[in-house]
């Protein structure tokens, strides 16, 4: 690269070769080894020189849903390269195989797809030099009739609205931003709801715009009137961001709750749906994305949606799309003309079957009677004479109605059509068919491949018959309400159970140790991998049956690597050790992770909220126990749900017992301070404690009741003072509280301050959405490198005008630049109040090796927002890392880094 001093010692050089031309030759040689001298400095750091070169091709590969391409398209796609590439299939689209996912030069890679899918995904072609990305393509990966989406309408709330109170209520509200080929008519209504930039701002999803958002204050709902529809627009999917947030003792619930927030479809805004289903993906830690696919039974031209909440000032919405899909549920808006509508027979058992149906556009109450006509039949419906077919009355005159019908062929078809009869004559619904079969029998273990092979929410493909033992203890609650892990009857391998959902099953109705067989319907029931687990759903209550009870549940003993692959099967842990002791669970509404070691590797122990037994109950500090409870996970970091607790029983706290100290470690600085530790005792209503292992005169410290002040006084050396206090409960144990003083300064520091709520202090490319990869970015002059973790990430986020760094979980790191000639001695960390009080966060070496005073603490914010390390013993020319300590997320905005 040339610089100016270089420019102006070139122009003097040519001024004065042009007075001697004799000098033309040595000039011409000389400009040349210059030019090469001064340019090498220019080229990347690659040894290529030539320009990077990215061609795909084709664009888009197209499949039916037997795997095959269709006619006119391939099943590879071709590249043209010259460097390195790369191959990124998007958005977890886990039904996608690529036979190479990087190479160098021109290749060809073939994709691969299972049979049954209907949906499309991207894969993301990338070359790179040490820099970053140099050139990037995409290529589409489409299956079964997927079609092209079209955006009919679109709302932001746009980024005018207020982050303090008064907020504008929807009728007070002017400044929309809606966009899409239906929008133009559309008008809003609502009441209790207001638009605001208060709180977590939308993030982590495709589209998510960050403004302002809608919040659903007391009694409140949001009306989108007046969506303007074509009349083959019938196939449809509603999409938008939700969050929930309830304040909760210690801080915030963000788990989004489904069952209390629905909407609802109207043709005229008068006569409304029942809710609508949806499903929703973790978007990130405050918000998720919702969709909804449906199908208009009737076309209708203009629709009107309305959002509703059944619990006060929790739910806020951004960004709700309606947009063209591939259909789903069938949504009957009505149509002018009274009608009946047949449904779909179920609890199809081979002899016998519940037939049924419902009225649109009237009143039941005018029927004089309601039922159904069945019939079996061979060939065609429409040869059917139902003139001669006898009607079966449903016993109450409801819509919906169903029928009882018994009597059947088992294997034989049969047609059905339901009926209302009124003053003016018999009404008439659509002909349903089904096949009176029984339902197939089908073992754990076939039914959890069949779910694994899933990447959402899909119905099962045939009526099914399940048998298992339940294998987790529903009266412990260790579980979301509702759900029973269940097994195959003396599994020891992996893939032998599954969990049954339903939120209608209540704890003191079955036990472990239950056989029970479950009829599952190809109609309601769904299957998902959730939480890495295989997961049923959907399915009628009424039709579990308890076979016996008593059974033997063997647990099978595994290592830690092996969780996810015994997801929902009962395990035992040997091996386990927890450095300290604690409470399974402190709070009675509030669920409790704890982290313990087996053999190296960490397991974390999960109590849930419901989990009542194990509330305020003490665990002790143990080397090389053991752990039972049901593999579980959280996402796909693997977790232990303890089924009750016999299952823990060899960690229990008999005796007196320290279960936690406050803070867990101490910094002064260099100028000393009084600071205090609040010790939590477990079985013991007077505790005695004794102190010890402070020397010198620099740390001492008293004890009341369970109140431990430590006083330091000025440290007049230079470097840091190091101690460890320890508190000793007479009759139990014993925990080790670090303390540290920080050194006199010498004042020769060097001091970094990096002020994060400001977009103009972050680098141009630094994410603003989740990102894992390990980068290095240049705040100011200084370089940090920056590492997620499978659990989530890093990205710079938003809160009202305000920006802060969020990065987790366990494992992700901030490593700090190094100072030449010096060493890291003190880092502030400040974080935000809205920030997670349950994240441990500590400094390490580039080892991951604690450094001294730089122990993983926990960030509860009940002493302010500021958590210093005062360290010793790091290194000159040395960087180190702010690191995350356990599966949450940290959030920063501002550091303070002190360098001697």
């Amino acid at each position: 690269m040339i610089t100016n001093n270089s420019q102006e010692i070139l122009t003097i050089y040519l001024k004065t070769l042009m007075k001697n031309l004799t000098f033309l030759k040595l000039f011409v040689t000389t400009m040349f080894v210059m030019a090469t001298a001064l340019f090498a400095g220019c080229v990347d750091d690659n040894d290529d020189t030539e320009a990077p070169r990215l061609e795909v091709s084709p664009k888009t590969l197209v499949f039916d849903t037997d795997g095959t391409p269709v006619e006119g398209s391939q099943s590879y796609f071709e590249i043209s390269a010259n460097r390195h590439w790369t191959a990124t299939v998007l958005d977890d689209k886990t039904w996608v195989t690529l036979s190479k996912m990087e190479g160098d030069g021109s290749d060809k890679v073939q994709v691969s797809i299972p049979e049954g899918i209907t949906d499309e995904a991207k894969v993301l072609i990338q070359i790179s030099n040490k820099v970053g990305v140099l050139m990037k393509e995409e290529v589409t990966i489409r299956s079964g009739n997927i079609v092209p989406a079209v955006v009919i309408y679109n709302e932001t709330f746009g980024t005018t609205a207020p982050s303090k109170s008064p907020y504008p209520f929807v009728d007070e509200f002017t400044d929309w931003v809606k966009s899409g080929e239906g929008s133009t008519t559309v008008e809003y209504a609502g009441s209790g709801a207001s638009i605001r930039q208060s709180g977590k701002l939308s993030a982590g999803y495709e589209g998510a715009s960050g403004g302002d958002k809608l919040f659903f204050g007391n009694n409140a709902n949001f009306i989108i009137q007046k969506i303007t529809l074509k009349s083959d627009q019938t196939n449809l999917k509603l999409g938008f961001g939700g969050s929930y947030s309830q304040q909760i003792t210690g801080g915030y619930d963000n788990e989004f709750k489904p069952e209390s927030f629905h909407f609802y479809l109207s043709k005229d805004g008068t006569t409304w749906s029942n809710a609508i289903q949806y499903d929703y993906k973790q978007a990130d830690e405050y918000w998720v994305y919702v969709t909804s696919n449906f199908t208009l039974k009737y076309p209708v031209n203009t629709l009107y949606i309305k959002f509703a909440a059944d619990i006060a000032s929790v739910f806020a919405i951004d960004d709700p799309t309606l947009s063209t899909g591939n259909g789903g549920q069938e949504i009957d808006l009505g149509n002018t003309d009274p009608a009946v509508s047949t449904a779909e027979a179920t609890q199809v058992n081979g002899t016998s079957a519940t037939l049924g149906g419902s009225v649109v556009n009237m009143d039941v109450a005018s029927a004089t009677e309601v039922g159904v006509q069945y019939t079996e039949y061979t060939g065609d419906v429409t040869n059917i004479d139902w003139a001669n077919v006898a009607k079966t009355k449903a016993q109450e005159k409801v819509s919906p109605w169903t029928v009882a019908v018994t009597g059947l062929t088992s294997g034989s078809q049969y047609a059905v059509r339901a009926y209302a009869t009124t003053s003016t004559g018999d009404i008439y619904g659509s002909v349903e068919t089904f096949t009176a079969s029984a339902p197939e029998a089908i073992s754990i273990a076939d039914l959890v491949t069949k779910i694994k092979a899933t990447t959402e929410v899909t119905p099962i493909d045939n009526d099914y018959i399940i048998q298992g033992i339940i294998c987790g203890d529903p009266e412990a609650q260790n579980c979301s309400y509702g759900t029973l892990y269940v097994m195959t009857k003396g599994a020891t391998t992996a893939g032998n159970a599954l969990t049954l959902y339903n939120t209608t099953i209540k704890p003191e109705t079955y036990s472990l140790g239950d056989e029970i067989k479950v009829t599952l319907r190809k109609e309601s029931a769904k299957m998902q991998v959730y939480n890495s687990a295989p997961q049923i759903s959907g399915f009628d209550a009424a039709e579990v049956e308890k076979i016996s009870s008593g059974n033997n549940v063997q647990p099978v003993t595994i290592t830690v690597d092996k969780l996810l692959d015994f997801a929902c099967m009962p395990v035992k842990i040997e091996n386990v050790t927890i450095e300290t002791a604690g409470i399974w669970k402190t709070e009675v509404d509030k669920a409790s992770t704890h982290t313990f070691k087996a053999n190296g590797s960490d397991l974390t122990v999960y109590i849930n909220k419901g989990a009542s037994s194990f509330n305020n109950v003490a665990y002790i500090a143990k080397e090389n126990g053991s752990l039972t409870g049901i593999a579980a996970a959280y996402k796909t970091s693997a977790q232990l749900l303890p089924r009750n607790l016999e299952d823990v029983k060899e960690f229990e706290a008999t005796g007196p017992t320290i279960t936690s100290v406050t803070p867990t470690s101490l910094s002064f600085p260099a100028e000393g301070g009084t600071k205090e530790i609040d010790v939590t005792v477990a079985n013991s209503e007077s505790p005695t404690f004794k102190l010890s292992g402070l020397t010198g005169d620099i740390v001492s410290a008293t004890v009341e009741g369970t109140k431990i002040t430590v006083k330091a006084n000025p440290n007049p050396n230079a470097t840091t003072n190091s101690q460890t206090l320890t508190i000793s409960l007479v009759g139990g144990n014993e925990v080790e509280v670090p303390i540290t003083v920080a050194g006199k300064p010498s004042g020769n520091e060097t001091i970094i301050s990096l002020d994060l709520t400001k977009a103009e202090n972050y680098p141009a490319d630094f994410p603003t959405s989740k990102l894992v990869d390990t980068k290095t970015y240049t705040f100011g002059s200084y370089e940090y490198t920056f590492a997620g973790s499978s659990g989530n990430g890093y990205y710079r986020a938003k809160s009202g005008s305000d920006y802060y760094t969020i990065i987790g979980q366990k494992g992700a790191y901030i490593e700090l630049p190094a100072i030449t000639d010096k060493k890291l001695v003190k880092v502030t960390a400040t974080t935000r109040s809205n920030a997670s009080k349950a994240v441990t966060v500590g400094i390490a070496d580039e080892s991951n090796v604690d450094v001294v005073g730089g122990a993983a603490v926990l960030w509860n914010q009940e002493s302010g927002m500021d958590y210093t390390y005062n360290l010793s013993e790091t290194a000159v020319n040395t960087k180190y890392r702010i690191y995350v300590g356990n599966a949450k997320n940290a959030q920063f905005v501002k550091l303070v880094l002190i360098y001697e």
